[in-house]
């Protein structure tokens, strides 16, 4: 190898690294990729986590599959900003081999895409959002930057159609306080070790939640199943889904919806994508942002004991098929104006999730 070739390479394998780290960066279901990143001499590969090749419950492989989706999006978006263009494989479920390859190439040059410049800056903020209206313009901006994605859409949710889908939220936040499995898989991805003024690199800190400092010893005291259960008998999981998701929408100036073509891996991917440039368009605007799953990521389990309850998967089901019939609905999501949040989630270093198949 000649030291033209070797610096060639020094240098791709330093642009590869800071892709794999603006992938780390994207969105994941409580703050936990589920994936690891191998490196080739001009490639990256995503390799899942032993929980996600092993077959996690059914909504959390859509989480899974929709953070791949903004994972990707995001090396995409750094690629370009290093004068790389991508080519993206997608390999079949069940195949044993990585999920996704992202080979690189140098490209003619080319206008920078902004929404890079967001990658860094952009957090889930939880307090909650005062107004006033999204513009015209605003609502343009945040639609173009989905539009280019195939089968993939952003609906705004207005009227009664806002109304509607507001008991939607409700009913699906309330269940998550409801059910055992979902009640668990709620509070374990929170770090009750650490104090409200501390961030985590791993799950979510108590102070990026935003429970009222009153509700603060009562928040910590429900992530006891049997308490939590008892309470329940008197519709407490009814009032905690009204502040964990009814309210918080209601009050947000833009409620809107990522649809898709199709329930399937692909289509998830793909809204993943979208939802991780509808998220940096918004952080770009200096607008808060917090997607909210369970509506309509609960409407896709199968009838388990993982999930939500045969009657809740099918009421959820309905209604988005009311809203938007012949549509996979997605994520749903707020927009307005608001603080910058308490606390926000790092990121383990890269390191963490460097390395091929276990």
């Amino acid at each position: 190898m000649t030291m033209g070739s070797e610096a060639s390479q020094a240098n791709m394998r330093d642009s590869l690294l800071e892709i794999a780290q603006s992938g780390v960066l994207a969105p994941s279901a409580d703050n936990q990729h589920v994936f690891r990143i191998e490196l080739g001499r001009s490639s990256l590969c995503l390799w899942p986590t032993p929980e996600f090749a092993s077959g996690t419950p059914h909504h959390r492989r859509v989480l899974g599959l929709i953070s791949l989706g903004a994972v990707v999006e995001n090396m995409r978006l750094r690629a370009g900003e290093l004068g790389l263009g991508v080519t993206t494989d997608w390999l079949p479920a069940g195949s044993n081999g990585p999920i996704v390859q992202l080979n690189m190439h140098p490209t003619s040059p080319a206008p920078i895409d902004e929404l890079a410049t967001a990658i860094a800056h952009r957090h889930t903020n939880r307090r909650m959002y005062h107004g006033p209206d999204l513009s015209a313009d605003e609502k343009g901006r945040l639609e173009e930057a989905v539009g280019g994605i195939p089968d993939i859409k952003l609906v705004w949710l207005r009227g009664d159609a806002r109304h509607r889908a507001l008991s939607l939220v409700w009913r699906a936040e309330s269940e998550r306080f409801l059910r055992k499995p979902l009640h668990e898989e709620l509070f374990s991805s929170i770090r009750f070790d650490l104090s409200w003024h501390e961030s985590a690199s791993i799950r979510l800190p108590l102070g990026a939640l935003e429970v009222e400092a009153p509700m603060r010893p009562v928040f910590k005291a429900l992530r006891h199943w049997p308490l939590m259960r008892l309470l329940n008998w008197f519709g407490a999981h009814r009032l905690l889904g009204l502040r964990a998701g009814w309210l918080p929408c209601w009050q947000a100036p833009a409620f809107g919806l990522i649809t898709a073509s199709a329930p399937d891996e692909l289509s998830f991917t793909r809204a993943g994508a979208a939802l991780q440039r509808l998220w940096l368009q918004a952080t770009l605007m200096k607008l808060a942002f917090q997607p909210l799953a369970a509506s309509t990521i609960l409407a896709f389990d199968p009838v388990t004991h993982e999930g939500a309850s045969k009657e809740v998967r099918f009421e959820l089901a309905k209604g988005w098929l009311s809203l938007v019939p012949g549509a996979t609905p997605v994520m749903v999501c707020r927009i307005g104006r608001a603080l910058l949040p308490t606390r926000t989630s790092g990121r383990l270093p890269l390191n963490n999730y460097l390395g091929g198949p276990h």
